[in-house]
């Protein structure tokens, strides 16, 4: 890469030439005339203008028309101009007028040392000057103003005399020139991305698509019309990550640059977007219907739509109940875990290989989907359910409260008010459906903070209507006209107590459990489903699953199913706390190191183990349990908070709150 400065006229006269030519991933000339004015006054000022990149390439580069009539191509390779087709074709329709197809007529007011596109009235003011004749190749000053009628004997000759000089001066004026010599494709794409044009930045896909209309002159008729297609379904997709399956589908892979390449022709550019919209419809079917993402905008990274795509097509869209199962929470799984947020054309290769293989081999195509479902559960441990205290830095932007969101239309959760299931509206404010914060930030946000605030356990999915009508109520005001079980399937807590707002830290705590159960289930990862009467179980699917599969997915979706698998029949699965034998109370020594995930059930078993050394029936205070320490807790180390709602939502046997005890005291009854 090289950078020198040249004249402006200098790079003018070799796009005038045919020496710099125009790739058809340029724009047409867009500029509007308001903006030309503007960028002679910068030249004028000696303000930056901003450098040219101009590529030389031995490549057959896809070209287009330049705005301006060029003369015939020199006999050597001209160089395409990357950026600044816009300025150079606006400074040749001033320069030389007849030789651009775009008429402007730009004048300089010598008194004010303005430039301007003179209206039919203002060309009659004499002391307006034509710019084109002031950038003439030799312009004849002194008839110039002595027309303006400015003669010799003028004390402001002079004024005036340099006054247009320095507009003619424009010409020569230098501006950095960055020349890229290469033949890579990769390298000049990613050239292309850092480059900014009119606020327009351009991209690999910008790079493959003028390769398909110069090569398929209906291309993007073609190409158009399915995006249109995705619009109308509300999945509408990146251009990158449709064309990424396209270069799989070609065979030349993700990097969807290499589709550019003189081997790929026109035929082969239709025959592998036929395949590609195949493919996309399929996918959009099963993630609609299968998964129930109701529209592009929930998907964390469009990309996430290429694996499903290339492995429906792989199968001609028939996939077993086993097989869709397994895909769902692929999909679950890149989405949560933020799966291709970095390394996107290395992971998409390395997938669609392993399909690919497991397609041409008899290996199972299940143990390959499983394996690809340990892949994007990344640096993750693999099946680790999602502790509740994970949820606690967790916001809206956060790809857990995609899936949340998702398992609500599973479960077709209604509204507060109206009692209806929610709709796909989008999330966002305005629309029909919102997220709306159960604690109103105007109650809690100087107290608690804005993170605890705007955490996914103050959110929750209700009509645009019920969260205006609910506005900034108290959740102890407004919560109690909610019927229990609307609160319920959102993971609400239906204990009052913790409805004021000196509890909000306690109700997040506890809401969080619930949130992290949905997510586990969605997830198919293995979690305690200890019967509570606050929030609503959802069915695990059956053990049929792989190892990896133990409790996995929603029962019923809101949205229609596919015909891609059939339904499932489900079980119920209950994990049992094995008592302790009861010893006299007292501290022991902890076996699990401090800082380690626990395994699900370890607060209700530290519970158990402390009150059963004492007689059943001894009071004790939560703060006199935390402080034991059992097999699962060193002494102090397990949170007050954590154990008030294990025991607030039934997870604990035969532990309850002594009622009416200030403060709060606990006990085993049975």
């Amino acid at each position: 890469m090289g950078l020198a400065t040249e004249s402006l006229i200098t790079q003018v006269r070799h796009l005038l030439d045919g020496r710099l030519v125009i790739p058809s991933i340029q724009r047409s000339y867009v500029w509007k005339k308001a903006q030309v004015p503007f960028l002679l006054d910068s030249l004028y000022k000696d303000y930056p203008v901003g450098s040219l990149l101009v590529w030389k390439t031995t490549l057959d580069v896809p070209l287009k028309k330049a705005a301006v009539i060029q003369g015939h191509e020199v006999q050597l390779q001209p160089s395409v101009l990357l950026d600044g087709q816009q300025r150079l074709t606006s400074l040749a329709a001033v320069i030389a007028p007849d030789r651009t197809t775009t008429h402007l007529d730009v004048r300089f007011n010598i008194d004010t040392q303005e430039f301007l596109n003179a209206s039919a009235v203002q060309r009659r003011n004499r002391r307006l000057l034509r710019v084109t004749q002031l950038m003439s190749e030799t312009p004849q000053f002194a008839q110039l103003l002595s027309a303006a009628g400015i003669d010799r004997d003028d004390p402001t000759y002079d004024t005036y005399y340099d006054r247009i000089r320095n507009v003619h001066s424009i010409r020569q004026k230098e501006v950095p020139v960055v020349t890229v010599e290469s033949d890579d494709y990769e390298e000049v794409a990613e050239i292309f991305t850092r480059v900014n044009q009119g606020g327009r930045r351009l991209s690999k896909g910008d790079l493959v698509l003028s390769a398909i209309a110069a090569r398929w002159p209906d291309g993007l008729d073609v190409i158009d019309q399915f995006n249109d297609e995705l619009n109308f379904q509300n999945f509408s997709l990146d251009r990158e990550a449709v064309l990424r399956l396209t270069g799989i589908l070609a065979g030349t892979g993700s990097h969807s640059i290499k589709l550019i390449d003189k081997a790929i022709t026109g035929d082969k550019l239709k025959l592998h977007w036929a395949e590609t919209e195949k493919a996309l419809r399929y996918a959009v079917d099963f993630l609609k219907g299968e998964c129930s993402i109701p529209r592009s905008a929930v998907l964390t990274s469009p990309n996430v739509v290429v694996i499903p795509a290339y492995l429906l097509f792989l199968r001609n869209g028939r996939l077993d109940r086993m097989e869709a199962a397994t895909l769902k929470r692929w999909v679950y799984t890149a989405m949560a875990f933020s799966y291709y947020s970095n390394q996107v054309e290395g992971k998409l290769d390395a997938d669609s290989k392993s399909l690919r293989s497991a397609v041409d081999s008899t290996s199972s195509f299940l143990d390959t989907l499983t394996g690809l479902v340990r892949r994007a559960s990344g640096a993750r441990p693999v099946d680790t359910p999602i502790d509740p205290e994970e949820l606690s830095s967790k916001k809206m932007s956060s790809a857990w409260f995609n899936l949340l969101y998702i398992a609500a239309l599973q479960r077709s959760v209604k509204d507060w008010k109206s009692n209806q299931s929610l709709s796909s509206a989008p999330m966002t404010s305005g629309s029909r459906i919102e997220y709306h914060h159960i604690f109103p930030k105007t109650k809690v946000t100087s107290t608690y903070g804005t993170d605890l605030t705007n955490s996914i356990g103050n959110l929750a999915f209700i009509f645009s209507s019920s969260n205006r009508s609910i506005s900034a109520k108290s959740p102890a005001a407004y919560l109690p006209t909610i019927p229990p079980e609307r609160l319920e399937e959102q993971q609400v807590p239906i204990d009052s107590t913790l409805w004021s707002i000196k509890n909000f830290p306690a109700f997040i705590e506890a809401r969080q459990v619930g949130l992290a159960r949905i997510l586990n289930q969605l997830l198919g990862l293995t979690v305690s489903t200890e019967a509570s009467p606050h929030f609503t179980d959802v069915a695990p699917i059956e053990a049929e699953l792989p190892d990896d599969d133990d409790e996995a997915f929603e029962a019923d979706d809101a949205l229609p199913r596919t015909d891609l698998t059939s339904s499932s029949s489900f079980h119920d699965q209950r994990d049992t706390l094995h008592p302790t034998s009861a010893f006299p109370l007292q501290p022991e020594p902890s076996h699990q190191p401090t800082g380690t995930r626990r395994p699900n059930g370890a607060v209700a078993s530290h519970v158990l183990e402390v009150l059963r050394r004492v007689p059943i029936g001894t009071e004790f205070r939560i703060a006199e349990i935390r402080d034991h320490a059992t097999t699962d807790y060193q002494a102090g180390e397990i949170s007050g908070g954590a154990i008030d709602a294990a025991v607030r939502m039934g997870n604990v046997p035969g532990v309850r709150f002594v009622p009416g005890a200030k403060p709060k005291r606990i006990r085993l009854e049975e």
